[in-house]
Order: structure tokens, then sequence, then C-alpha cells
């Protein structure tokens, strides 16, 4: 069986040649997402912002080099995680932590029938999202791209030029990670929905 075809394919092409309103398109579909990567691999809002649009324009400017080689996702997302990882480079993300925890917005899927309600409360998201961004980068990005953003683990190797392995082991060690720093806040009940969460991933 081949792989699937690129919902975005006919954009791409109209993008290429030259349709700005097919490029409007597909930044009104994946600003979103490229947001919530940057805000939650940067830990500031604006910086995340400037970072979206830099990726953006990188896109509209590498467009004539995409070859269709790779779903267009796959190819937006690997210009994302190389920004963020670049830019987290140039300073310490620990002492500008705070100013992120208001602006960025965690969604976790559901491990059961009942944890929903559990995981909205804004005591939760906030712990969850410390232990986020506590973590090295590497293993940030693996864990946003797959629990957040829900890519293939396929799709996550080929955006950061990974062996599937690496990509296993990395989330492994992530969510291992997140469930260590918080569990220990929260009460038996609480703890025993992380711990659903982490098992079912």
């Amino acid at each position: 069986m081949g792989p699937s075809p690129d919902p975005d394919r006919e954009l791409v092409q109209k993008a290429r040649d030259g349709d700005r309103s097919a490029f409007n398109q597909l930044v009104l579909k994946y600003r979103n997402r490229v947001m919530g990567i940057a805000t939650r691999m940067i830990g500031d809002q604006t910086e995340a912002e400037d970072l979206a649009q830099d990726v953006f324009v990188k896109v509209f400017h590498g467009l004539e080099d995409f070859q269709g080689d790779a779903l267009f996702s796959t190819w937006l997302y690997r210009i994302v995680a190389n920004s963020c990882l670049n830019q987290r480079k140039k300073r310490s993300l620990r002492t500008r932590m705070h100013e992120s925890l208001e602006a960025a917005e965690i969604i976790l899927p559901d491990s059961s029938s009942n944890p929903h309600t559990l995981l909205e409360r804004k005591e939760l998201r906030v712990y969850v999202e410390k232990a986020i961004q506590a973590l090295p980068r590497e293993q940030r990005m693996v864990l946003v791209l797959r629990d957040i953003e829900g890519l293939s683990y396929e799709e996550i190797a080929d955006c950061l030029t990974l062996e599937l392995g690496t990509v296993r082991s990395r989330l492994h060690r992530a969510r291992l990670e997140v469930q260590e720093r918080i569990k220990a806040v929260f009460s038996v009940g609480e703890k025993r929905v992380i711990e659903s969460w982490i098992a079912e991933r």
C-alpha cells in the first residue's frame, strides 16, 4: 500500500504557481499548530509569533524547492522544529518560563471514559505545562509533536531526521519525566489519571 495522498497538494501547487490566496489558505490552516509548537518550545508568546512569521516566510520562499517527497505538513513541521531548536540555542528558557504559562494552553488527550473534566482543571494543566517546559528540548519536541499535535512516529522521525527507535525512546523518557514531576503534587485519584494517560500513549 502506497503513501497517503497529500491533502494539501492542490493548494501547494497553486501557491508554487504564484497564487497568493492559496498560500494564505495554507497559512490559515497551519498557523495555530505552528504557534502551539513554537510557544511550547520557546516559552514566550511574542517570540513564538515572530518565529511563526519567519517560518511562513521560509515556507513561501522554499516552495519552489519542495518536491513533494513528503507531505507538505511534514515538511512544514520540519521547518518549525529546526527554527525552534535554533532559537532555543540563543537563550535559556528557564529564566522566562513563567511568561509562557498564561499564554500556552495545553490540551491532553482523554485516556479513559472519565478523565476529561479532571484534566481540564487549570491547576493540573499548569503543572503539566511546567513539566513539559522543563524537559530537554529534544524530548520536548518529540512529546509536543506526538501527544499534542498528534503526528505519527514515522512523521516525527521524518520531521526531525531521527530513527524510529530514537523517537520512541525520547518519547518514553519524556512521558516518564512528566509523570514523575507532577505525580507527587496531586491526590491519589489525580495520580491515577496521569498514570493512565502515560500508560495508554
